[in-house]
């Protein structure tokens, strides 16, 4: 006769409510690991949104633009553009000249876009004057102001509001270090996104305040037909014929989409990490279901005696699993959007220093990202319930009531879970092997390695933990007692000690990655920073063109005395035949040349061939190009493309898009720049650094403000920039290991309530409160100790991944290994302490708990 169907729920629901802090800490480790994955791609999602927005409030009705090199165009062009007869009868392109550059304003970094406002409403339709001001128009006062008065600017209302600035208020703009005289005229109302961090003026004042008279940034163009149709690309072609050599005709939204691949490889690793946190929730989570299977398996099996069929087990296992897994999700998602908000600050920081300028005022949630949480949540949970799910519904009603049985089996599994961990270390090596240069499939042997660990630690577990006991059998029967008693019970600690072992060999990884990722950077820096003393203009992102120290102040910073010889370069961002890449023009002093850490070309002819005009390219852009010494790069100059010889590949640690470097000369002939961005200073022998910076300051006071820096401080500032930029990487795998730890207490708890009877009877035959707590404790730390051991050689082989195969993949950097006892220590204090933690409580109720309460047979 069949077991009634209320019965079975009843009997569910009766034993989660006799276990809540198991289940409580089983749901803890899903939400954590769920809020892991919404946070991060709220935070890269709200970094790269706030991006898009300012360039789609800068572009505004664009379709395409015209760009020359770093100094720009000739406004010449524009005019004749603007005046031309036009090419056919159909519509013709709309132009619009724009000036545009950083700037400063009381320490926030704006976006001044110098912009002409009948040529901006042409563009953008008669109901907005100037950008921004949607249906507010501008007052005939305003626009007088703007035309006849010095340093007129206009913004938002908010930014104004925060920068407590009103308006007809002066206030002072700082460009590349140099102050200016600004005055508020007007606000932005229109409240569009990407406005917050503009600064409009007249183009003629911006081509004053950046150094571009004469010169624009970009023109405009909108194709009234539209680009895609017969017209439109007819006008682009006709257009382009029009154009100078050293202009180029582009889509809007092309340097936007270009810019924003940048970070798709950081991107990547943040999501990697989201998803280890996830993959050691999925173990604990079917720990988790596997402990509610196996602590009622006795009554599971007396149900199935009486008439309940498989069917039904299955369905309320995998139930409870779905509960669960809904109820994790949607707590994530809500704990997500809280840390997604902190966290979208330390990536929108980590994106200043290393890509480029944005300043995120909204968060962004991407439509995918709940259905995304929800989806892992709710899969992962009922993954992990599959394997417990079958066990208990396939076993006879007679095999549930023996112990023996359920251990018998776990200890086959883990001798099989050996051959899958061996099958999962070939996979990963094949397919490392297999892939020269994709990330995902680096991060996917990452994976694999991990899962291994996790299917090799329960039968070390059992092994070491016999092997120990037999050790210390003449000298501790407690201990021996303890060490066998963990051997019997793989089915309730192999999961969690492989959860733990999983994440302490992430941990130990990422650990030796980050610090051999910064030994080598800060070798790096010391062996190529040769000058003594480095001097900057300030300002915002490579190849801005207020970046530059003005001529009269070079002059006199050269004249200091106490300064023997220097270095110059210029670092700007050209069009190559590959896209946008950094150019840094140099003009090396004597003792420069050494500090240049050559992996590849000849040393006896590469800088013969780079005063001649041949390119060096960083091993990262090599990496990104797949360009070796021998080829051609094309890059664009102010007389058209020109192919450059590649004449070898230097060691650098940049942003991961690496760099070029050319001969100063070469660069100032072909693109007609004179610029310089900054200077090494070499001082003369017996002149001290920290004496010679406040003399050099003084020469620049009241011309310019220059960034100047000892190569110490400069190497200091590297190292934390550094340091600031994998906070997120620390932040991530510290969650994992976290989720470890709250899964390492579930199971131990629940393995405490399983043999209560086992050690009420040892307290029966002697055994005291303070030994039954001793039990306990040795048994956790010894179990964290086996997860060290298993993490160890793991982890190990994660670095090697990591700083060979992934950041290699993903920045072609070129890192050395650099193993340090602090690595191993946290990963000890890691493992030791969740154990012993996780022990206490245990310990405690093992000894206070009633005797014969706990021996009374149900």
């Amino acid at each position: 006769m069949p077991a009634p169907v209320p019965l079975l729920w009843a009997a569910s629901v009766r034993h989660f409510l006799r276990q809540p802090a198991q289940l409580t800490l089983a749901l803890v480790a899903l939400v954590a690991g769920v809020a892991t994955i919404v946070a991060v791609n709220i935070a890269t999602a709200s970094s790269r949104r706030a991006f898009e927005l300012s360039m789609r409030a800068v572009n505004g009705p664009a379709t395409e633009v015209i760009t020359g090199g770093p100094r720009g165009l000739d406004e010449g062009l524009y005019v004749r553009l603007f005046t031309g007869a036009p090419s056919s009868g159909g519509p013709q392109p709309v132009y619009a000249p724009v000036v545009e550059g950083y700037v400063t304003v009381d320490g926030r970094v704006m976006q001044l876009v110098g912009v002409d406002p009948f040529a901006s409403a042409a563009l953008a339709g008669p109901q907005e004057i100037l950008p921004g001001a949607g249906s507010a128009a501008p007052t005939l006062t305003t626009l007088r102001k703007w035309f006849l008065e010095p340093g007129t600017v206009i913004m938002a209302a908010a930014t104004a509001r925060q920068l407590n600035l009103r308006v007809g208020a002066p206030f002072t703009v700082a460009i590349g270090g140099v102050p200016e005289s600004a005055t508020l005229i007007g606000l932005l109302r229109g409240r569009r996104p990407g406005d917050a961090n503009l600064l409009l003026t007249d183009i003629a004042q911006a081509q004053e305040w950046l150094g571009l008279t004469g010169r624009l940034t970009r023109i405009d163009v909108r194709m009234p037909a539209g680009p895609a149709g017969p017209a439109g690309r007819a006008a682009l072609a006709a257009l382009r014929q029009e154009l100078p050599p050293g202009a180029q005709l582009e889509q809007a939204a092309g340097e936007v989409r270009e810019t924003l691949d940048m970070t798709s490889a950081f991107s990547t690793n943040l999501t990697a990490m989201s998803l280890l946190a996830l993959l050691v929730s999925a173990l604990l989570i079917y720990g988790a279901v596997s402990f509610t299977v196996i602590q009622r398996r006795r009554n599971i099996a007396i149900l199935r005696a009486i008439g309940a069929t498989r069917r039904e087990i299955l369905t309320i296992v995998f139930t409870e699993a779905a509960a669960l897994g809904v109820a994790g999700a949607g707590l994530g998602v809500l704990l997500g959007l809280i840390v997604g908000r902190g966290l979208v600050h330390l990536v929108a920081q980590t994106v200043n220093d290393l890509y480029y300028v944005v300043a995120v005022q909204q968060i962004a949630l991407p439509p995918g990202t709940i259905v995304e949480a929800l989806g892992a949540g709710l899969g992962a949970a009922l993954v992990a319930s599959l394997l417990p799910a079958l066990e208990v519904a396939g076993s006879a009603p007679q095999l549930g009531l023996r112990r023996s049985t359920l251990e018998g089996r776990a200890a086959l599994a883990a001798r099989r879970l050996c051959w899958l961990s061996l099958v999962l270390a070939l996979a990963a090596g094949a397919l490392i092997a297999g892939s020269r240069r994709s990330v995902l499939a680096g991060f996917a042997a990452l994976f694999l390695l991990l899962l291994g660990v996790a299917a090799l630690t329960p039968s070390m577990l059992r092994a070491l933990a016999r092997l120990a006991s037999r050790a210390i059998a003449g000298l501790s029967s407690v201990g021996r007692l303890a060490l066998e008693d963990v051997a019997a019970s793989l089915s309730r600690t192999g999961v969690a000690v492989a959860a733990l072992g999983m994440a302490v060999a992430a941990m130990i990884g990422v650990s030796i990655m980050v610090e051999s990722f910064r030994v080598s950077l800060r070798h790096w820096l010391t062996e190529t920073m040769r000058a003594d003393i480095y001097v900057a203009a300030p300002g915002p992102g490579v190849g801005r063109p207020e970046r530059r120290i003005e001529p009269a102040v070079l002059s006199a910073l050269l004249a200091t005395p106490g300064v023997a010889h220097y270095s110059a370069s210029r670092s700007v961002v050209v069009r190559s035949s590959r896209g946008d890449i950094a150019l840094d023009a140099l003009q090396l002093a004597p003792g420069s040349y050494a500090g240049i850490d050559l992996t590849a070309g000849d040393p006896r002819t590469v800088w013969t061939d780079y005063d001649r005009g041949a390119l060096l390219l960083s091993d990262s852009l090599a990496w990104r190009l797949n360009l070796r010494p021998g080829g051609r790069l094309s890059l664009l100059t102010a007389a058209g493309p020109r192919e450059f010889p590649i004449a070898g590949v230097y060691h650098e640690y940049g942003s991961g898009l690496g760099s070029a470097m050319m001969s100063r000369e070469i660069y100032r002939r072909l693109w007609r720049d004179d610029a310089i961005t900054a200077v090494g200073l070499y001082l003369e022998p017996g002149v001290q650094a920290n004496r010679e910076m406040p003399r050099l300051t003084a020469a620049a006071r009241g011309r310019q403000a220059l960034l100047v820096r000892s190569n110490a401080d400069i190497r200091a500032m590297s190292l934390e920039i550094f340091d600031r930029t994998f906070i997120i990487t620390r932040v991530l795998y510290w969650l994992a290991a976290g989720i470890a730890a709250i899964g390492l207490v579930s199971a131990l708890l629940a393995w405490e309530l399983d043999r209560a009877r086992e050690l009420s009877v040892l307290r029966a035959l002697g055994l005291t409160p303070r030994g039954a707590a001793a039990l306990v404790s040795a048994q956790t730390v010894f179990m964290g100790g086996v997860a060290l051991v298993a993490a160890i050689p793991t982890g190990l082989i994660i670095a090697v991944v990591l700083t060979k195969v992934i950041d290699r993949r993903a920045f072609g950097w070129h890192i050395e290994m650099h193993l340090h006892a602090a690595q191993f220590l946290n990963a000890l204090a890691l493992a030791l302490l969740a154990a012993l933690l996780a022990g206490l409580y245990p310990a405690w109720r093992a000894s206070r708990a009633p005797i014969a309460a706990q021996m009374r047979e149900e």
